[in-house]
């Protein structure tokens, strides 16, 4: 069965934009403190692109799964990356510009104006600091907006609460299926604002976050789908390689066609994937439907002479 992989959809993500920042720093060409020719430009500005993108993702996954910044807002967590990812990248970025090109490989450092001339500090402490206090704005500014398309909810607040009048009462999940309860509540459900409750009605995967449905409104919370399928075992089921929704919570199955749809308590209609169609129906059958247009019946068409030669037998 085909799982979903986050960090592949990461990697392309975080490949995409790279090559884009690559593309516009060879177009602009701004001045990184050194002249050289084109080729070596390219492979400078792919050093720091790259190795700086890899850093910072590195860092915000590491600080997302920390224990006691794991509730911390989306855009906390991004800025916090984007400064301590600053302080990760100084020492590589001087190592990239000073000591590889300037001085491994002798370009010739340009000069704009008088700070220039004060002669370049020696790889150390000073040094570092230095290099860190002129990146530091510039790479959070950065991947602030690098990840801003990666954080949907943000704006506005990460919990929207429902109308009452959309609420249904939660049916009980079916007498046969019992739900594996976990001794300790799982990362992504511990990570839910308290006023949300725990009655999940069901999950979207978005890259390396959850958008999660309960009862009393939603939340977008750090976490993978295929966490969500593990630790909640019979309660639910993965209808989509980036759904997975409550088995109380089901109110039936619409089949269209070759496709097929899965109609919440709340609502909400999800998309069931070809390739789990027939285990949804197998779980859901009961409530499946088909929603295709009524077959007007057969109309006769039998000859209007048919008639009168009927009626002249009879006479």
């Amino acid at each position: 069965m085909y799982r979903e992989n986050p960090a592949a959809t990461i990697i392309r993500y975080l490949g995409v934009t790279g090559c884009a920042l690559w593309a516009l720093m060879m177009a602009i060409r701004p001045d990184p403190g050194f002249s050289a020719p084109w080729p070596w430009m390219g492979l400078f500005w792919f050093l720091q692109i790259g190795i700086g993108l890899a850093v910072l993702q590195s860092v915000f996954y590491l600080l997302s799964r920390t224990i006691w910044l794991s509730r911390s807002p989306l855009w906390l967590l991004v800025i916090g990356s984007g400064v301590v990812g600053s302080a990760v990248l100084a020492p590589l970025y001087w190592l990239i510009g000073e000591g590889l090109m300037q001085q491994s490989l002798g370009f010739p450092v340009t000069i704009d104006d008088e700070d220039d001339l004060v002669p370049h500090l020696a790889f150390g402490p000073r040094a570092l600091l230095k290099e860190f206090g002129d990146i530091v704005g510039q790479v959070t500014a950065a991947w602030v907006l690098i990840s801003w398309p990666r954080l949907p909810g943000l704006l506005p607040p990460l919990v929207l609460p429902q109308p009452v009048t959309a609420m249904v009462e939660p049916a009980s999940p079916p007498a046969s299926t019992e739900a594996i309860a976990p001794t300790a509540p799982a990362r992504w459900r511990a990570a839910l604002p308290s006023e949300l409750g725990d009655d999940v009605i069901a999950v979207n995967s978005e890259l390396q976050y959850l958008r999660v449905w309960t009862s009393r409104g939603t939340a977008l919370v750090l976490g993978a789908l295929q966490e969500v399928e593990d630790e909640e075992g019979a309660a639910g089921m993965r209808v989509h390689r980036s759904w997975w929704v409550h088995a109380g919570h089901v109110r039936g199955v619409s089949r269209k066609a070759d496709g097929a749809m899965c109609k919440l308590s709340d609502g909400r209609e999800i998309p069931v994937s070809r390739r789990r169609k027939a285990d949804v129906l197998a779980r859901f059958g009961d409530g499946a439907r088909y929603d295709v247009a009524a077959v007007p019946a057969p109309v006769s068409h039998q000859p209007a002479d048919s008639k009168l030669t009927s009626h002249a037998k009879l006479d």
